[in-house]
């Protein structure tokens, strides 16, 4: 009987995908089924993805041509028949035997919809972490597990879509990922806030974790980062009744401030300096990107 769907979306990313695949696969949980959704990959990577799953004893692929990873999802879920889903990327692979076990024995623990687990996501050590990446994941715009300890959590603020699981009856019970979000950006917060003022309980466990097989580099980040900003003016032109902290409309003195000295930024963060500096800088650059996607306006 399956009672757990791990719902994986994908695009043009079959290497990071086999190992998640091959890792999940490797739980040996037999009541866990794991769901991979084609999000629009090149034809070749399409053809990897189908012979990934297809050479997987528990996954299947389901085929999403709408844009974003929220479509991407909720099609996946759609096709999912566990009562409890796992989200999951497809570059989070579990980092210990254990992970699909536990998941499945906190939800049998507290059975009401309304109950949540929240997972760790870490850099996957095999990688080379460099010292940016490593900024990232302690205070930089990447995830924020440095501010929080383990117990309950704000869903508004740490729904983390890469390694997150939910009562599936309570995801369908707030709508699910709203699709008007095509990016990779905002789309997991907007669904935690609804989630949060719905009631859930959404409880950490660091000692879950996933390892994130994802270098990342400074320019690709900043892209990231406007994309973020596409999606948070679109988050606040769809839900003016709910503003959100963490996704600020960039008006004031101090965001003009960092507008017009954004050039100067950008050289200050290429010449050397210490390591304080340095992370001062990656801040603002990305602080600054944020703005100019706000600028730009919902995507």
């Amino acid at each position: 009987m399956t009672e757990l769907s791990i719902v994986i979306p994908t695009k043009d990313r079959p290497e990071a995908l086999a190992r998640t695949v091959a890792e999940l696969e490797a739980q040996e949980e037999e009541r866990a089924e794991i769901v991979v959704i084609d999000n629009g990959s090149a034809p070749a990577a399409l053809q990897q993805a189908r012979e990934i799953v297809a050479g997987a004893e528990r996954a299947r692929l389901v085929e999403c041509a709408k844009r974003g990873p929220a479509a991407a999802r909720n099609a996946g879920v759609a096709a999912a028949a566990g009562e409890v889903l796992l989200f999951l990327g497809d570059d989070t692979a579990p980092a210990g035997a254990g992970l699909l076990r536990a998941h499945l024995d906190l939800h049998a623990a507290r059975p009401a919809e309304g109950y949540g687990v929240l997972g760790r996501i870490s850099w996957d050590p095999r990688r080379e972490i460099t010292p940016f990446m490593r900024w990232l994941e302690n205070g930089g715009p990447q995830f924020a597990y440095a501010d929080i300890g383990a117990g309950p959590v704000a869903a508004s603020h740490y729904f983390y879509s890469s390694h997150a699981s939910v009562k599936r009856a309570f995801f369908d019970r707030v709508g699910g990922f709203d699709e008007r979000f095509p990016d990779a950006a905002v789309e997991d917060t907007e669904l935690g806030v609804r989630l949060g003022d719905a009631g859930l309980e959404f409880d950490y466990h660091p000692e879950l974790l996933v390892l994130h097989d994802h270098p990342t580099v400074l320019a690709g980040s900043l892209d990231r980062l406007v994309r973020v900003g596409r999606s948070a003016a679109l988050y606040n032109e769809l839900r003016p009744d709910r503003p959100h902290p963490d996704i600020a409309a960039p008006r004031g003195p101090a965001w003009s401030a960092l507008r017009v000295l954004r050039p100067a930024i950008d050289l200050a963060a290429r010449l050397p300096a210490p390591t304080p500096v340095r992370e001062r800088l990656w801040y603002a650059m990305h602080l600054a990107r944020y703005a100019q996607g706000y600028r730009l306006g919902p995507p």
